[in-house]
């Protein structure tokens, strides 16, 4: 430890400076500007000498244009030399009109103008140096001077590039950072927007889940009160009258089921021509096969009538079967038929009753609102759960986005620290 360190004290080690994030963006247009103020400077400085050399290029390639040739030389050469003269100075000439020295000297236009003035020079010097080779032994100071103006023009726009080369990654490391704030501001909008989306999505969830609770609530004491009790009872009665009908169907057709054959007998004969039925007739006989219980009492006892004819040649035996049959039907089927109408009757009667009783309406209304509000939860689960992916990749972009800004800071000033 040195005198100096013992009288005051070991210097204490400079803390790294910080800049908060929303400085940065003052921070780097000051920086980037001071960067840039220079290499202008330096840009304008060189622009007259760029204009002189053009100038030079002009007044050359115009002494080149009308030299003559000083010398003896064959007639074939002075013809090849003066030719690749000529288009010597036809490439000097497109270089200058495509060379025009830009007014602004911020980088990106020296930058632009440095790239296109040396494309320009390259294409000149491919194209002039082959035809160079044949002028020079002809036109040789002539020649010899627009090459080494043009020469002088690279050697000019090198060195115009040259300091912006020499900070090209401090350039692009201000580029990027601003590029990169752009993308964080948008980042954390789209953060905000995606945090607010999650909240009414968590919001509307619960009042759903509310909604669904107060409603099946609702359905629970409906159907824990006497109204439904006597709807369900109303129901059972009608399970019961429909089995009854459907029963009392079923022994009126097992009761015409033994003149089915005659019956199709007859629709045979009549649809041949065979026999005439009354239009009345034919139409209960129809009715009749497709269903019986629609017959008439009277229908049979025209088809008693019809065996007892012989108009459906009947064995004798089968004959008086069917007329026993038949007449069996004629005493009961009326009877029968009239308890089946009777039950279909208070069949539809209960089913309106059932339909007019408020709570049937009450117990669908609210069924309908249950299945509705769970159909809604479910699309506003599914809503919350692709809002926070969203927003966890969102989040993860931004921290990527913070290093990325973090090292292009890092890289135009070591020290800096960017507190977020």
């Amino acid at each position: 430890m040195n005198w100096i360190e013992k009288v005051f004290g070991k210097k204490q080690q400079q803390a790294s400076p910080e800049i908060r994030f929303d400085e940065l963006g003052t921070w780097l247009d000051t920086g980037s500007g001071k960067i840039s103020g220079k290499l202008g400077s330096y840009a304008a400085s060189l622009y007259p000498d760029i204009e002189e050399v053009l100038s030079e290029i002009r007044k050359s390639a115009s002494i080149l244009e009308k030299a003559e040739p000083e010398g003896r030389f064959h007639l074939r050469q002075v013809k090849v030399g003066t030719s690749n003269r000529d288009n010597m100075v036809k490439q000097v000439r497109m270089l200058i009109d495509n060379i025009s020295v830009p007014k602004t000297t911020d980088v990106k236009s020296i930058i632009l103008f440095h790239d296109n003035a040396m494309q320009s020079l390259r294409v000149c010097l491919e194209n002039m140096l082959k035809s160079h080779q044949y002028a020079k032994q002809v036109f040789l100071e002539e020649s010899k001077q627009v090459i080494g103006d043009v020469n002088e023009l690279g050697r000019l726009l090198n060195r115009l590039i040259e300091p912006i080369e020499s900070k090209k990654t401090v350039l692009d490391a201000f580029d990027n950072a601003k590029n990169t704030l752009l993308k964080l501001g948008k980042s954390y909008s789209d953060i905000e927007i995606e945090k607010k989306t999650t909240k009414e999505n968590e919001e509307n969830i619960s009042r759903l889940k509310m909604e669904i609770e107060e409603n099946e609530k609702a359905l629970a004491r409906l159907k824990g009160g006497q109204q439904w009790k006597r709807y369900l009872e109303q129901k059972d009665e009608l399970i019961l009258l429909e089995n009854k009908a459907r029963q009392a169907e079923s022994d009126i057709n097992t009761l015409v089921l033994p003149l089915n054959k005659v019956l199709n007998r007859l629709r045979q004969l009549s649809e041949s021509g065979r026999y005439t039925l009354k239009p009345e007739i034919r139409e209960e006989l129809y009715s009749c096969l497709s269903d019986p219980g629609s017959a008439s009492p009277g229908f049979f006892t025209e088809v008693r009538s019809i065996i007892e004819s012989d108009a459906l040649n009947l064995e004798p035996g089968k004959k008086e079967k069917m007329l026993e049959q038949i007449r069996f039907i004629i005493s009961s089927f009326g009877e029968s038929k009239g308890r089946y109408q009777s039950l279909v009757t208070e069949v539809e009667k209960k089913k309106e009753e059932i339909s007019n009783m408020g709570v049937h309406q009450e117990e669908k209304l609210l069924g309908k609102k249950v299945t509705s509000l769970h159909d809604e939860l479910s699309a506003a689960e599914n809503e919350l759960e692709a809002s926070k992916k969203h927003l966890s990749s969102l989040l993860k972009e931004v921290e990527s986005e913070k290093q990325d800004l973090q090292q292009n800071v890092s890289v135009i000033d070591s020290r800096m620290r960017v507190i977020f």
